[in-house]
């Protein structure tokens, strides 16, 4: 049986870019997860979990700036 994925949605249409820009201030660098939000990367549920995480540690909100939906 295949593991089930996962995609990010950027509900507001700048959540995962302002993400982006808010990485960069703060670690000085472009961060691989920017990149793989907005080009809609599948992930497993682990990963998934992970990263929804630092979405919501990064100020943004769940079901209101970005959701996850499975694929």
């Amino acid at each position: 049986m295949a593991e089930q994925l996962y995609v990010f949605v950027d509900k507001t249409g700048h959540c995962f870019e302002d993400f982006t820009k808010k990485a960069e201030a703060e670690w000085g660098e472009p961060q691989i997860l920017s990149v793989w939000l907005k080009k809609g990367r599948k992930f497993g549920v682990g990963d998934m979990m992970v990263f929804r995480d630092e979405l919501t540690d990064a100020g943004f909100e769940w079901g209101k700036d970005f959701y996850v939906k499975k694929v």
